[in-house]
């Protein structure tokens, strides 16, 4: 970051509720947050309009790893997060070129922000090594917002880095990106000093050699669409052996074997490992240096300062059971011990009652029982409110043509039906919103045997409208890319969509080309808003806190660990060690888990606190059958 200069007396005080402290350059001054600590705010010489908003939205969605957050915008600002750091460029003019773990964390940084723009459909437009800044915690790829705010000046020529004829593009980012990391290897352009030479020069790569130099001299070809993309070059450093011991911890992370559909368990390990590593958008350089971390959860880091979207913290809602009811409270072949000062009821469970039949049950309104609601293959799952029952049958695919949703006015006893999608679509992992206004299932293409089950989408239903808005979030090729994996690997992730805490978004698992898992996040539309490709797989029907801060998920270290991570970020937060066979069902509360444990047909749910221990076993159940089914649905209270 530049030298921070005097204000001037043409200088504002003020940006909004910011107090301007100093000149950073240019238009950007370093500023203080309304709350503490120091941010930088840039000042735009028109206000932006709305096309520049939406853009502006965008580049804050794409979260891009390796660029400074957006905290916030004004009328005519922009703050985002203070990098205090020099600048590519001063670092090399005052130590010369960068080698080694240095400029291999230079490269995978910067071109992970470069990926996660490109993702997002926008361009950076004005890569230069004054605009990679230096940051304690690593590289930070500056001005991701200029292509918005059409007033932003820039100060360094670009002339040097990109070719002035090629109109703006994603090729042309990767040109810069690439001209610029040879600047840091070398201590000078390559194409030397004279800006004519990059529209016709060949480049000077100086001392650099083996893979890294062959990718930097494809990206500096002179045809675009001769170029790799940003997502390809990245793949490409992950691949090179000095990138990767760059950037991975000693104790890499590892993980184990996907479990069957729809239950979080921690099976024998066997893996198949595939080539190329997957990018995510917004996170991959996470997951080189999060690391395995602490076992026991610890308070987390303090984040970069960052205006994130509307708090996740659930939303307020009435208490669906008025007691706890007796306890223990008897249960199909089990009990429930329930306890009044407990933070979760019991609403619903689908349980085996014979060796080849299960059977769906919602709580009594006066929460002190439980009645049946549906038979073999049903689900069923009460609102958070209280106010609705909602029944589907997972399996209607053999019977009829399309799906009913069932819904039970849980008040008045009036039921009706809502009809929803047809196969060969099948619907699965019911769960509502948290205001309970709306139903999420989600979508398989079952056309077919097991072995070619692939994903489709989801489907939001409204009680109140009796309509149901189906959305499709995977196309023909990546169903196809889907199918081509370790078919032992995928069945643990197709999707199950659940709600974020806030109700706005849904979240998901999906597969990774190397055989590993993550979590995905989606608007209401199906957009993909940001990817956790190191993460795991989700573990559970309920794996948000309750306050919405953090997730939890299984398959993120070749140990029995179930690690937790930061909803805003994907930052580890910590982990709680389990056994072979454990499952998580959800959280309990904000420092205990719920465990699933099954042994010959003896089914328990247990609290488990964050070193792993039993504090409580809070269901117990006797089932019959050698493979019997256990889905348990909490509401908090």
């Amino acid at each position: 970051m530049p030298p921070v200069e005097p204000l001037t007396p043409h200088d504002p005080a003020s940006l909004g509720p910011y107090a301007l402290v100093g000149r950073l350059g240019g238009d950007v001054y370093l500023a203080t947050a309304p709350g503490g600590g120091q941010v930088a705010a840039r000042r735009l010489a028109r206000p932006l309009d709305a096309p520049g908003r939406e853009a502006l939205a965008r580049v804050w969605e794409a979260a891009a790893v390796g660029t400074p957050h957006i905290l916030d915008t004004g009328r005519d600002y922009i703050v985002s997060e203070y990098v205090p750091g020099p600048s590519l460029a001063e670092e090399v003019a005052e130590r010369g070129a960068l080698a080694g773990p240095a400029l291999h964390r230079l490269a995978v940084a910067t071109a992970t922000a470069l990926a996660s723009l490109h993702r997002a459909g926008l361009t950076h437009d004005a890569i230069t090594p004054g605009r990679v800044l230096l940051g304690p915690d690593g590289p930070r790829l500056i001005g991701a917002e200029r292509p918005v705010t059409p007033a932003w000046r820039a100060e360094e020529s670009r002339e040097l880095w990109q070719d002035p004829d090629e109109p703006p593009s994603a090729a042309a980012d990767v040109f810069a990106w690439a001209a610029v990391i040879v600047y840091a290897a070398t201590a000078r352009p390559p194409f030397g000093e004279n800006p004519t030479r990059v529209s016709y020069g060949a480049a000077d790569l100086g001392p650099l050699s083996g893979v890294l130099r062959d990718l930097l001299a494809d990206c500096l070809a002179d045809e675009p669409g001769a170029r790799p993309g940003a997502e390809e070059t990245l793949l490409r450093l992950l691949g090179h052996a000095g990138a990767l011991d760059t950037v991975l911890p000693a104790a890499a992370p590892r993980v184990v074997v996907a479990p069957r559909a729809g239950v979080s368990r921690t099976p024998p390990e066997k893996r198949s490992r595939g080539g190329a590593v997957a990018l995510a958008a917004g996170g991959l350089a996470l997951a080189l240096v999060s690391g395995a971390g602490g076992y026991l959860l610890a308070p987390a880091p303090a984040p970069q300062a960052r205006k994130a979207a509307p708090s996740p913290a659930p939303m307020p809602r009435p208490v669906a059971f008025p007691s706890p009811g007796p306890s223990p409270l008897p249960l199909a072949g089990g009990v429930l011990d329930e306890r009044p000062g407990d933070p979760l009821r019991l609403a619903s469970y689908r349980a085996s009652v014979s060796a080849d039949a299960t059977a769906a049950f919602a709580r009594s309104r006066d929460g002190a029982g439980f009645e049946r609601t549906g038979g073999d293959n049903h689900v069923s799952v009460v609102s958070p409110d209280g106010r609705w029952t909602a029944t589907i049958d997972e399996l209607f695919v053999a019977s009829r043509e399309r799906l009913d949703v069932e819904f039970t006015d849980r008040g008045s006893g009036r039921r009706f039906t809502v009809p929803t999608i047809a196969a060969p679509l099948s619907a699965h992992h019911p769960a509502w919103s948290p205001d309970g206004t709306r139903l999420l299932l989600s979508l398989w293409i079952t056309d077919g045997g097991p072995d070619d089950i692939v994903p489709f989408g989801f489907v939001v239903v409204d009680p109140a409208t009796r309509a149901a808005t189906v959305v499709e979030t995977a196309n023909d090729a990546d169903r196809e890319a889907f199918l081509a994996t370790d078919p032992e690997a995928r069945l643990g992730a197709l999707p199950a969509f659940r709600w974020t805490p806030d109700g706005r978004e849904v979240a998901t698992a999906y597969l990774t080309p190397e055989g590993r898992f993550g979590v995905r996040f989606h608007d209401l539309t199906g957009r993909a808003l940001r990817s956790f490709h190191w993460v795991g797989l989700p573990a559970g029907p309920a794996w948000f806190s309750p306050d919405g801060q953090s997730f939890v998920t299984t398959q993120c270290e070749k140990r029995h660990v179930f690690c937790v991570w930061d909803t805003t970020t994907g930052a580890r937060r910590g982990g709680v060690p389990s056994a072979e066979g454990d499952g998580v069902i959800g959280w309990f509360d904000a420092t205990h888990l719920l465990f699933s444990r099954e042994k010959k047909g003896e089914y328990r749910a247990d609290v488990i606190d964050f070193s792993g221990e039993t504090t409580r076993t809070l269901v117990e159940l006797d089932l019959p059958g050698d493979d019997p089914l256990v889905q348990l649905f909490f509401l908090r209270s």
